[in-house]
């Protein structure tokens, strides 16, 4: 999903820095789902390993802090842009068929597959003919009572977030001023932020984000990503001050991972007496993992405006890439997972083997069946030529695809 933009910078036309920080949070989906399979946790994803580790848990934990969050905050800071260029209609109609449309398509071609995988899996362990019991599952009508987002529920989420955003169009609009501008630039607008989120966060489950499981809209979870969302509108009315989060990097990084082990404590404190709210953990789950999600999301800021903010065409091709290897990632986990069941093997093994299969498919898949095609057309907006390992001489790439979005902007 990118945005073709207008920079503080003087000829550049791309927010780079945020295209890749954006792209990499898509991309840490395959991190994440990849450890979810060898988890304790229950129930977060479509088939578990016989082999598990509390460490999955921790990555698990962590990424969900700040990955979603920060890809909302990139939301908010592109769909301000757009209501700047063209306008809150042409911003509604933009995200509705940006979302709405690769949701709809993957409910369609993406969420069958995984489904009917994960019964059978289910099956598998529980008789001897799991074909025949999901046939007879199928048979009456389960696959239709069991429709749900899937890992496409965040594009649900968004779009409730950006219909929100037009019935409080003046709400945001006040983010324009020094209020905010301090919010942005400073630590202790970050601490204040983690507050806006930890109230958020205790009408949740278990103080953390939750992730919803059908299509009515959860408001507590769209509340909880609209303070990020808010937060990137105001990075774009006082983007010509963004240098001030350039101050934040790696140390709110390390901080936001030693408060992981008390997040940990906290969670494994109410699940030993799940069914009952243990108020002290609770509260202290959603104070630490909305700290820990902050102090992220900060840091990245910062550190990829020090370290992207000039155009490498790897970097943005790998930020193209991003929506289709979100939306297509648990097809090749699934591919390799499956096999791996039956095998002894450290779940750090099988980890690392599921990301090293699925990133390469995802990538061959993109640049020949998605990059030049319509679908390419769908998830980027334009379709674009496959990789050239030697680019044109003189830009002419860059030029040509430049040229493109500025014929699709008017």
């Amino acid at each position: 999903m990118n945005d073709q933009t207008n920079s503080t910078a003087p000829g550049q036309d791309r927010y780079f820095a945020f295209d890749a920080l954006r792209g990499a949070m898509m991309a840490l989906g395959i991190v994440i789902h990849s450890a979810t399979a060898y988890s304790t946790l229950p129930g977060v994803w479509w088939i578990k390993d016989p082999q598990t580790s509390k460490w999955m848990d921790a990555i698990l934990l962590y990424l969900h802090t700040f990955r979603l969050p920060a890809f909302f905050v990139m939301a908010g800071f592109f769909a301000a842009l757009l209501v700047e260029k063209r306008g809150w209609t042409r911003m509604v109609e933009n995200r509705l068929m940006r979302l709405g449309l690769p949701m709809i398509l993957g409910l369609l071609f993406v969420f069958p597959p995984l489904r009917l995988t994960s019964v059978y899996f289910h099956f598998s362990g529980r008789g001897p003919d799991p074909w025949g019991a999901l046939m007879d599952w199928i048979g009456r009508g389960r696959f239709e009572e069991t429709l749900e987002p899937g890992h496409f529920w965040f594009l649900e989420t968004l779009i409730w977030v950006t219909l929100l955003s037009v019935v409080f169009r003046r709400q945001l609009a006040r983010l324009g001023g020094d209020r905010f501008l301090r919010l942005m630039g400073s630590r202790a607008g970050l601490a204040l932020m983690a507050i806006a989120s930890t109230a958020t966060l205790m009408i949740s489950e278990f103080g953390i984000l939750d992730t919803p499981h059908d299509f009515s809209p959860h408001w507590h979870i769209v509340a909880a990503y609209s303070v990020f969302y808010a937060f990137g509108w105001g990075m774009y009315l006082h983007r010509s001050s963004l240098w001030l989060m350039k101050w934040f990097g790696w140390k709110e990084l390390a901080v936001s991972m030693l408060l992981l082990l008390p997040c940990l404590m906290a969670i494994e404190a109410q699940l030993a007496v799940r069914g009952t709210r243990v108020w002290g953990a609770y509260a202290a789950t959603a104070a630490l993992s909305a700290l820990m999600g902050w102090l992220a999301i900060y840091g990245l800021i910062g550190v990829f405006l020090r370290r992207f903010a000039v155009e490498d065409r790897r970097v943005r091709y790998l930020s193209d890439s991003a929506y289709w290897m979100y939306a297509m990632h648990p097809v090749a986990l699934l591919a390799i997972q499956a096999p791996m069941m039956g095998l002894g093997w450290s779940p750090w093994v099988k980890f690392l083997i599921g990301i090293a299969f699925a990133v390469p498919a995802l990538l061959l898949s993109y640049d020949r069946l998605v990059r030049p095609t319509w679908v390419g057309l769908v998830l980027n907006g334009r379709r674009m030529p496959s990789w050239q390992w030697k680019p044109e001489p003189q830009g002419t790439v860059i030029a040509a695809e430049k040229e493109a979005a500025a014929g699709e902007a008017n």
